[in-house]
């Protein structure tokens, strides 16, 4: 079974990777799967997926839309774009525990916290406040 077309764009810092989502999705017919922390120095992989040129023309307009971001975490670090993965690797590197707003993550009931860039299990959550109980 042949997949979709995955595009991935690494950003630096939060509001890159919101602007690369953002103009990613306005651009193309794409989707977007998630992001993922990259694991370190504030790097973030944004994941969409649809057909070969509409991916291609959702990266390429995120790339240059990040460059319009000013500040020390701005920009881009990589982009690519992927066709016709196996089914094995879109099940453990695009679509996994670890994309935030994947519904495998939704529902293993994990949340982003801190400065770790790792999810904790979420005991009890208080949205008034903001803290996680465990």
């Amino acid at each position: 079974m042949a997949r979709k077309c995955v595009g991935l764009i690494e950003a630096i810092g939060l509001a890159s990777a919101i602007q690369a989502a953002d103009t990613a999705l306005k651009s193309g017919n794409v989707e977007l799967v998630g992001y993922e922390y990259a694991g370190y120095d504030a790097h973030i992989v944004v994941k969409v997926e649809g057909n070969v040129g509409a991916v291609k023309a959702a990266v390429r307009a995120a790339k240059l839309a990040t460059k319009n971001i000013k500040g020390y975490l701005s920009g881009y670090e990589a982009a690519c774009e992927k066709t016709g993965l196996d089914e094995r690797v879109y099940e453990t590197m695009i679509h996994n525990r670890l994309t935030v707003g994947d519904p495998l993550q939704v529902a293993s009931g994990k949340r982003p916290q801190g400065t770790g860039k790792r999810a904790k299990w979420v005991g009890h959550w208080d949205p008034h406040h903001c803290y996680i109980y465990e």
